[in-house]
């Protein structure tokens, strides 16, 4: 059976759109007639939209989908034979239709759309919406579940040959990306878009669209600085991942939201460069198998810049990190040999570079974690240390109360001599501990 075949309501016979010139031919003969319209606050007004019913193959997805940021990253990175424009160039070719259709596939599972809608009670309801040149607006996962289901069997789901579709007015891209923002993110962003997708979103829109952080705020109804905090996490996922040979595999750090944002918001409470860059790698270390540091990186993390110093000093031990000589043209400079009294963070890059490596990764990552175990152990001991002085304190300021308010005529004698007695060989035995334990 030839592909025209397969889907007999497409000019190409291809279910990922139409040509540009048949979608707007399509466009120019079924608006006239359109009765009935999708109201929507667009270009900062309340418009209506005509609602016009098109084969389900006249569509094309549009490739700045903001949900598919990160997926699309991530296949490039996969797909070396794939084009490197394929989803920033033209749109209009198949094999970049195809792929975001993968994507969005991906995207409609992770939703559920795809089990919603086998239901043959769930239709249609709202109309995908799209451009004066037919690229789907909002509705692109619905869009790509229609067509697969009526792709697997035709029979059971030709209800979706047809869809209703509500067509933009003439319109640019940050037009485009702002109704994005109101139909899609501002809702439902935390449940329907990974950080690293959002952040990946916002990225795109600022290098093609030429957005600022603060644009990117209002857009999103957000903080610019919350803004910033989400483009530095994206910044250090970034280089985690190509440290660790994966780059823009970005699915690999979507779990470590809290991890990454640790990092950020840790790094100004680090004096120096050096330091700051050993706690980093240090993160790295414990995000590659957050299992070993108890699968709580919520609480890892934090552990590892509270015992920072600690952490060090073990590492620089285990490595045996020494300083960079120092250049001869330095030496000359300040008069021949360099001060043998280098100064405390002469280390710290070093060692930055050696645990980053790859066959030193483990080794340091079960370093920190002992560390950050036996300084919990020692902070808990610390504390333990105190229970006999807090038992003693207590039991004194009650027979400090006792003398004052009981010594009383009326107050019952009967049993106070024998709990005398057992507090005096309590005490008793706390003296001879004491005498067996004298501090040097």
């Amino acid at each position: 059976m030839t592909t025209a075949a397969l889907f007999p309501y497409s000019p190409t016979g291809s279910r990922f759109g139409w040509p540009k010139p048949a979608r707007v031919e399509e466009f120019l003969k079924l608006i006239p007639g359109a009765t009935e319209t999708h109201r929507q606050v667009f270009q900062d007004k309340l418009q209506a939209f005509p609602i016009v019913r098109v084969s389900i193959d006249l569509p094309k997805y549009r490739m700045a989908n903001g949900r598919t940021a990160s997926l699309q990253s991530e296949y490039l990175a996969k797909n070396a034979q794939a084009r490197r424009d394929l989803f920033s160039g033209d749109t209009e070719l198949w094999d970049a239709q195809e792929a975001q259709h993968g994507l969005l596939l991906q995207l409609a599972k992770q939703a559920d759309l795809r089990k919603y809608f086998e239901d043959p009670a769930n239709k249609q309801v709202e109309p995908i919406l799209l451009d004066e040149n037919g690229i789907v607006v909002n509705g692109n996962r619905r869009l790509a579940t229609w067509r697969e289901l009526l792709h697997d069997d035709p029979a059971k789901y030709g209800h979706y040959r047809h869809i209703d579709v509500a067509i933009l007015p003439h319109c640019d891209e940050r037009e485009i990306d702002r109704l994005e923002a109101a139909l899609q993110i501002a809702k439902d962003i935390k449940a329907d878009y990974s950080w690293d997708a959002e952040a990946n979103m916002m990225l795109a829109k600022q290098k093609r669209d030429g957005f600022s952080n603060k644009e990117i705020a209002d857009l999103y109804k957000m903080k610019e600085g919350e803004v910033e905090e989400l483009l530095d996490m994206r910044d250090y996922a970034g280089e985690y991942l190509v440290s660790r040979g994966k780059k823009n595999h970005w699915s690999q750090v979507s779990e470590h939201e809290f991890a990454f944002r640790k990092i950020v918001q840790s790094r100004h409470k680090i004096a120096g460069p050096g330091k700051q860059e050993v706690f980093k790698q240090a993160a790295f270390a414990l995000i590659d198998n957050p299992e070993e540091a108890g699968g709580r990186l919520y609480e890892a993390i934090p552990a590892i810049l509270e015992n920072l110093d600690e952490v060090m000093v073990k590492l620089r031990v285990d490595f045996d990190v020494k300083a960079p000589e120092a250049a001869p043209a330095l030496e000359d400079m300040f008069g021949g040999c360099a001060d043998p009294a280098l100064p405390a963070n002469a280390l710290d890059i070093p060692l930055a570079k050696e645990i980053q490596k790859p066959e030193n990764v483990e080794k340091a990552r079960q370093v920190i974690v002992e560390v950050i175990e036996s300084q919990k152990q020692l902070k808990k001991d610390s504390k333990d240390a105190g229970y006999l002085l807090n038992c003693c304190s207590k039991a004194q300021a009650a027979l400090v109360a006792g003398v004052s308010k009981g010594l009383r005529p009326e107050s019952k004698r009967q049993g106070v001599a024998k709990q005398l007695d057992l507090i005096e060989s309590q005490v008793a035995r706390i003296r001879q501990w004491l005498a067996s334990h004298v501090e040097d």
